[in-house]
């Protein structure tokens, strides 16, 4: 299982292009956990990125989100069914936010 820890400020696509790329180029078959628990701010489009390039462009199994704001939870959601994905390949922990 692979992590990502978004800065406090998770404001633009090329910052989750950033993020990413820390990610193999190929994850199928593979779960990548986005922990949010210390996010203040994430925005749409940071958000759709993350979507983008986990589960398109690099074909991971599921995106797991722990601890994200209901905010950002709504917008992932939005973001994988605006794209087409299954939403089985979306699983979101309840927030503490």
């Amino acid at each position: 299982m692979l992590r990502l820890r978004p800065d406090e400020h998770a404001g633009s696509r090329p910052q989750a292009q950033d993020l990413a790329s820390q990610l193999p180029g190929d994850l199928a078959g593979q779960t990548v956990v986005l922990d949010c628990g210390h996010v203040l701010v994430a925005t749409p489009s940071f958000l759709d990125e993350i979507v983008k390039q986990v589960l398109e462009i690099r074909n991971a199994a599921l995106l797991e989100v722990v601890d994200a704001s209901q905010r950002a939870r709504d917008l992932l959601s939005r973001s994988v069914a605006n794209r087409g994905i299954s939403t089985s390949r979306l699983k979101i922990a309840a927030g503490v936010h």
